[in-house]
């Protein structure tokens, strides 16, 4: 498996705000200006850890910013920590207050943004991602993914977000490196999935992919368990386990509730994790392999929960395999 490029920090202080929307169109590929009516009391400060998969950013914008930006090559969720956000799409006006999760952009729209004493949580996944996230990865523009909304659907969703960006910031980001390309592909696909579940969009469901659609068969469950278990190890999610089939994801997911009471993302973790099992009974207690960097290489980022399903599993933990290969 080609090794994808390790996540980059990159961090940005500037008095200047055309140095600011340089820096920041650099970070989320999109052409962007910024201009300030005045200067601003204290300067700008903009930390990202920007990988191919998932961008992270930390923003703190003092004082009064304008901004336009064309369409965005990314989607980028924010979550407003303090301060006032105004976001214009046409004729559409849309403001943010402290504690509000909304959308920065949207795919194929230009926009415009005013801030005011800002302080901004950000997380951005390609629009491929999403794409494939909602089965249309192969789809041309007439069918790219819309979302009809800035702002989550309902405050449960807008949490499910916010439980979602911690997660990945703790876990991933925040964490420094080595980064498991698993994990980091993972991260993607977690952030693509759970914006189509939280934001306003147009994924629909398509015919036959209901609870009785004629793909959702124990043949399908077949031979996307025979893919998964051929390929865990390989940077695969539900878009390239469906299209391995064929079908689309939701027939897909429909086929593994149906049959085998799961979904088709636990099975891959379950395949995964049995891998970890095997690589820790084979290895020799006295080595150098570590729990940590076994886990890691199956996409295991978070270790209270790596070593709960673990046990869960196997009845003992990670370490105590590694210790005693032959005595679980």
């Amino acid at each position: 498996m080609r090794r994808p490029p390790a996540p980059e920090r990159r961090d940005c202080t500037t008095g200047d705000p055309e140095a600011l929307a340089a820096f920041l169109a650099s970070v989320y590929g999109t052409r962007l200006t910024a201009r300030a009516p005045d200067p601003a009391a204290r300067p700008y400060r903009v930390s990202c850890v920007a990988a191919p998969t998932a961008v992270a950013g930390e923003l703190e914008l003092p004082g009064t910013l304008g901004f336009a930006a064309g369409p965005a090559s990314l989607l980028v969720v924010s979550t407003l920590l303090a301060g006032r956000v105004t976001v214009a799409e046409g004729h559409e006006e849309h403001r943010f207050g402290p504690g509000h999760t909304f959308l920065s952009g949207r795919l194929g729209r230009p926009r415009t943004a005013r801030t005011q004493d800002a302080a901004v949580e950000s997380l951005a996944v390609p629009w491929a991602a999403v794409q494939a996230a909602a089965g249309r990865a192969e789809a041309g523009a007439h069918r790219a993914v819309r979302f009809t909304g800035l702002a989550p659907l309902d405050d449960s969703r807008a949490g499910m977000w916010r439980r979602t960006a911690e997660f990945v910031r703790r876990s991933l980001f925040a964490g420094g490196p080595p980064w498991s390309p698993l994990i980091l592909a993972e991260a993607g696909r977690l952030l693509a999935a759970t914006a189509l579940a939280v934001f306003p969009n147009d994924t629909v469901t398509a015919t036959g992919d209901g609870p009785g659609g004629s793909d959702a068969t124990s043949d399908t469950l077949r031979r996307a368990v025979a893919f998964i278990e051929n390929n865990a190890d390989r940077d695969i999610g539900l878009a390239e386990i469906a299209g391995s089939v064929p079908v689309t994801p939701r027939a897909l997911q429909y086929a593994f509730a149906r049959h085998a009471g799961t979904t088709p993302l636990t099975y891959l973790r379950r395949v995964r994790l049995a891998e970890v099992h095997a690589e820790l009974r084979a290895a020799d207690p006295a080595g150098p392999v570590t729990v940590t960097e076994v886990a890691a290489r199956w996409g295991f980022a978070h270790a209270g929960r790596f070593a709960a399903a673990y046990r869960s599993a196997y009845g003992a933990t990670p370490s105590q395999t590694l210790r005693h290969p032959g005595g679980d």
